[in-house]
């Protein structure tokens, strides 16, 4: 029989031994965190579940478990089985309670290529980004010397043969949308999908030079309210664009929107994105930026914390918390833990002071239509972008703001 143990890479903690954490918090209450060193997630779980987490501190079998489990709760250990079973497997399946003999994996942190190396008569210039599976690089090519960037499939990243399929459909599925959506000018054109001489998948992508909307936000001197309201134009004249092709994007966030000096957007990163024709069952992607998670996708609990697929409502969310992040430079709802931020997200109503963080006044018809988008209710949204659109040009018209 096999006998199992907890992952050398969780951590349960006591939120007692954290003096930073509001002790009085009701979420906390009875609580434990749950940290996963190794996919660096963190997981609020109760006394029940941590007595059964502990019982594999030493390694024992799973019948072992359940009849240590029956005597402690002078029960018979076949409806003791009934209740665990399922629940044994979860642990199993997220890595948190192992095999004995596990050798626990070693995650890969280095891209694979440093500045000045070649390949694919393309010049590393920079490592942008170090993701979990993915490098990016900006790149030039030796002939043309013309820049771009690569979205690289990392083999190194991923010791697990099926995930690496899986983040390869992805990055595939990823190249097949903005092949769809070439048309539109302010989406990050695809040029190739391809492999390097050792099998790693990327993507040859468009240099852009702006910077994302985060970061350009922090870094600008100040903005007037023209200056919000043609950002917001543009960002609003892309999403339509690309709901108008029947594309959903599904991970809107500060982060996917480049910002060049004259204001002009592009739209980037379309993993998540997918075609409204594509029938429910069928969408398997659950992902996204948490602060950015619509009420109606997102469970209270952290160990399943979305629920839902991403549709035209969800976008139309992720775009109104684009807005107030424009206007206020911080999203409306905080949290320390998962159960806390969740509730928040699904209950707590968002407050919209009248000054931007540039200090010029919110009008009450701006303030109208992020709330709109921010409804509780999906089908209290605007349905669209494009509808969204609309009523944005209006009220810009209106306040004689800017004309289109």
């Amino acid at each position: 029989m096999v006998k199992y143990r907890i992952s050398h890479n969780i951590s349960i903690l006591n939120p007692s031994d954290f003096p930073e954490i509001n002790p009085l918090s009701e979420n906390l209450h009875g609580h434990y965190i749950l940290l996963d060193q190794n996919k660096g997630k963190e997981f609020l779980i109760n006394e029940t579940v941590k007595y059964f987490i502990d019982k594999f501190s030493n390694p024992k079998t799973q019948a072992e478990v359940l009849q240590e489990v029956a005597l402690d709760v002078q029960t018979e250990e076949k409806k003791i089985e009934q209740k665990c079973a399922s629940f044994f497997k979860f642990l199993c399946r997220r890595k948190i309670v192992v095999p004995e003999n596990w050798v626990e994996p070693k995650k890969e942190k280095q891209p694979l290529y440093k500045e000045g190396d070649c390949f694919d008569n393309l010049l590393v210039l920079e490592i942008i980004s170090n993701k979990d599976y993915v490098d990016i690089y900006l790149v030039q090519n030796k002939v043309t010397a013309t820049k771009y960037v690569v979205k690289l499939l990392n083999q190194k990243k991923i010791s697990d043969k099926t995930k690496y399929k899986e983040e390869l459909l992805d990055l595939e599925h990823e190249y097949q949308m903005l092949q769809k959506i070439k048309h539109i000018p302010s989406i990050c054109q695809a040029y190739t999908f391809r492999k390097d001489s050792d099998q790693n998948a990327y993507i040859l992508l468009e240099y852009i030079k702006g910077k994302p909307l985060s970061r350009f936000l922090k870094q600008v001197d100040t903005l007037t309210l023209h200056d919000c309201l043609t950002i917001i134009h543009n960002i609003l004249q892309a999403f339509s664009m690309l709901h108008e092709s029947h594309l959903i994007h599904g991970d809107i966030h500060p982060s996917n929107i480049m910002v060049n000096d004259d204001k002009s957007i592009k739209i980037i990163d379309l993993g998540f994105s997918f075609e409204v024709t594509i029938e429910a069952d069928e969408v398997l992607k659950f992902g996204g930026v948490l602060y950015y998670m619509p009420p109606e996708r997102i469970n209270t609990t952290s160990l399943h914390k979305f629920s839902k697929e991403p549709d035209y409502y969800s976008d139309v969310y992720q775009i109104g918390l684009i807005l107030y992040f424009i206007f206020y430079q911080k999203e409306p709802f905080i949290g320390f833990i998962w159960e806390e931020f969740s509730e928040n997200i699904k209950r707590k109503e968002v407050m919209y002071p009248t000054l931007s963080i540039f200090n010029f006044r919110v009008s009450e018809q701006i303030i109208q239509i992020i709330e709109n988008c921010l409804q509780k209710k999906p089908s209290r949204r605007y349905a669209t972008a494009t509808s969204l659109l609309k009523e944005f040009k209006k009220v810009a018209l209106e306040n004689e703001a800017l004309i289109f």
